[in-house]
């Protein structure tokens, strides 16, 4: 494959795929956030903000704005996210305004997606923590134990893809550019991509007993 030049022609589409994906991936997790935030602030509320019908129009409403976005910084100004002749990784189009949208529209913006993350956990977590804490007294131990378990994988689930998406920005936009060899920036671009994404999904599953649970039954059911 790569010595055929049909693949690095149409390279620019895969990168268009793989940055819809990404933006996907980014407004998933602070949609999450928002989703559990209001779950422990408004609980009353919780079942009217997040109806079906409400979350359906929500999904459809960033998946929309995230293709118009990307549709925009890549298709109607000089700007592509495309795999060159000779090199392992995607990179952006070396033009003025591809050097705005690598690092204002993906780098800083991503860096902004997670400290929202981070914020909205940390006060979802805090808020766990004094419901815990205020009906302590009237709860079992048993119950007790599995509430404080539930929050503290709150807690390692939120550090854990921070320091990862953090992780992935930090070698993908800033230390890629000391590579020495192409296999160095291999593995500070398109390795570090991955393994960011695959780990995202193994953070999930390794933090919610709940989803392991359901995968189980669903897998194993007779």
């Amino acid at each position: 494959y790569s010595r055929s030049e049909q693949v690095y022609s149409w390279s620019t589409e895969f990168g268009f795929t793989l940055i819809f994906i990404y933006e996907i991936c980014g407004m998933s997790h602070v949609c999450i956030s928002i989703n559990r935030f209001t779950a422990v602030y408004a609980p009353l509320a919780y079942s009217n903000i997040f109806s079906k019908k409400n979350t359906r129009m929500f999904i459809c409403f960033y998946w929309t704005l995230v293709a118009v976005t990307t549709t925009y910084m890549l298709k109607m100004i000089d700007c592509a996210f495309y795999l060159p002749q000779g090199l392992w990784i995607f990179i952006f189009k070396d033009t003025p305004p591809c050097r705005l949208v690598q690092w204002y529209g993906d780098f800083i913006k991503y860096v902004f997606y997670v400290v929202i993350v981070a914020c909205l956990d940390f006060g979802s977590i805090l808020r766990i923590h004094y419901v815990n804490v205020r009906h302590a007294s009237s709860m079992q131990d048993a119950a007790s134990a599995q509430c404080r378990s539930r929050q503290m994988n709150l807690v390692y689930q939120a550090a854990l893809q921070g320091i990862f998406f953090i992780s992935e920005l930090i070698t993908y936009f800033l230390l890629s550019p000391y590579a020495r060899n192409k296999w160095e920036a291999f593995l500070l671009t398109s390795i570090s991509w991955c393994l960011v994404h695959g780990m995202d999904g193994f953070i999930v599953l390794s933090c919610n007993r709940d989803f392991r649970r359901q995968i189980k039954k669903t897998l194993f059911c007779k």
